[in-house]
């Protein structure tokens, strides 16, 4: 077979087959090539990428799958939901100690006229009656009422401290509670007795019940006051003309009624009632006037004396009422300060005898001495959220707060720093007994006594 034929051969079988299969041969080589060296380049990186440790491969790629970031240690956990709830992450070495209970925001509270009870709601649709002789125990005693589909806002004790009056926020209307007692005196049950009549068209933002038992006020965030009697019949309404009201009160003496809003003064009637006890009127008795914008909120002492204000305008001022207005005398301001309110709501109480002003603003509360109008103490960050109520305990021992869903107790320590000054300003004074200078000499005693008892516990 000659060369000639073999080549003819060869283009009538093998090129046909090359030509045929040719791109498939090139597309496997081409694969083969690149996943050669993606593999390569793999290996390489790997070999960058390592640390200089000897520890195995996999725990190398499993490491960063750890949720260390994604999902803390449950320790950790447990320790930042404590800071972020503020549940007894705040102390002080004036404080007391701080009620516990409710599941909701504190709304108001109020202590019974015999000083045996304070009373709290909030919007856990909870009252709380607390025992007043337990604070000092590492158990809070308390009796649980609930609220059906509603939570109370406002609470008022009765004078007999036998029943309270509460205001449903989502009704608007008032409602009594009876406390039955135990022979010990602590509370055997709680229950509604009676519902007042729907009056306000506005949310109620004042209440109050006349010591006496003579009648009820409410008044609402509009420009009406209501006086009802105990049974739950509208008496008289009054317009405070406001344009707003923020607070309204009735003073301890139950003569007065008082509201402060929009406008920079309060206004003050008085409720009189004829020599049977029947309803008379109620009339304009003075007003307490010299801020520049509306009052957030005022206080009265003990013994209806004096009025404490705060207002827009981030002052505050200590009126003394005992005047004869019916003859035209105006009320005397006594002092007056700067407290910065940011512009937001504020609150006031003074003490019984009237030696000691709290003002609360967002979280924070400020404590000053009345007699010098030098403020004592700021204490900071006394909830995560604002404080919503201030009060005094009948014999001015304890400042009370409540905000979040607890009650802080506090020390009136500037009430023992103002007993000390003015026993020591009326034993200067000539004319005293010597009965007298004894009791002052041993006030002052107990007073830094205490004080230093206080001071013991920061060192």
């Amino acid at each position: 077979m000659d060369s000639s034929h073999i080549t003819a051969v060869l283009q009538k079988t093998l090129v046909p087959l090359i030509v045929r299969y040719l791109p498939i041969f090139v597309t496997l080589i081409l694969a083969w090539i690149t996943v050669n060296e993606l593999y390569f380049k793999k290996q390489v990186d790997n070999k960058k990428g390592e640390q200089p440790s000897e520890a195995p491969p996999q725990k190398a790629e499993r490491k960063p799958v750890v949720p260390s970031v994604i999902k803390p240690p449950k320790k950790k956990q447990s320790t930042e939901k404590w800071n972020r709830d503020g549940k007894q992450n705040f102390s002080h070495e004036w404080l007391l100690t701080s009620l516990k209970g409710h599941s909701g925001a504190i709304m108001d509270m109020e202590f019974s006229a015999n000083g045996k009870f304070l009373a709290t709601c909030a919007d856990d649709r909870a009252i709380f009656v607390w025992s007043t002789k337990h604070w000092k125990d590492k158990d809070h005693k308390y009796i649980r009422y609930n609220i059906d589909y509603d939570h109370a806002s406002l609470i008022r004790w009765s004078p007999d401290s036998k029943a309270f009056i509460y205001n449903r926020y989502s009704d608007n209307t008032i409602e009594v509670c009876k406390l039955i007692r135990k022979p010990d005196g602590w509370i055997a049950s709680l229950s509604k007795a009676l519902t007042y009549p729907k009056a306000h068209n506005n949310e109620i933002i004042g209440m109050g019940i006349d010591p006496n038992g003579k009648y009820i006020m409410t008044c609402s965030a509009g420009t009406d006051m209501i006086i009802w009697d105990l049974k739950g019949a509208e008496i008289t309404k009054v317009e405070t003309y406001l344009m707003n009201n923020y607070a309204a009160k009735v003073s301890p003496c139950g003569t007065f009624v008082a509201v402060s809003g929009f406008a920079p003064d309060v206004k003050v009637w008085e409720v009189q009632f004829n020599k049977t006890g029947e309803f008379k009127q109620v009339c304009r008795a003075f007003e307490l006037t010299g801020h520049t914008s509306g009052i957030f909120d005022f206080a009265f002492n003990a013994d209806s004396s004096l009025i404490a204000t705060v207002s827009k305008d981030r002052t505050w001022k200590l009126f003394n009422i005992k005047i004869q207005y019916t003859k035209g005398e105006d009320p005397h301001l006594l002092k007056s300060g700067k407290f910065n309110t940011s512009g937001k709501d504020a609150f006031i109480s003074l003490s019984p005898d009237g030696q000691v002003i709290c003002l609360a603003c967002e979280s924070t509360l400020t404590i000053i001495n009345a007699l010098t109008g030098e403020v004592d103490k700021v204490i900071q960050n006394v909830y995560p959220g604002p404080i919503r109520r201030l009060a005094f305990d009948a014999a001015g021992e304890y400042i009370l707060t409540a905000g979040d869903k607890h009650v802080r107790i506090f020390h009136n320590v500037t009430g023992y720093k103002a007993a000390i000054l003015a026993s020591k300003m009326k034993l200067q004074s000539s004319g005293n007994s010597s009965a007298t200078k004894e009791r002052l000499e041993k006030t002052i005693e107990e007073a830094q006594a205490f004080l230093q008892s206080i001071e013991s516990k920061t060192e």
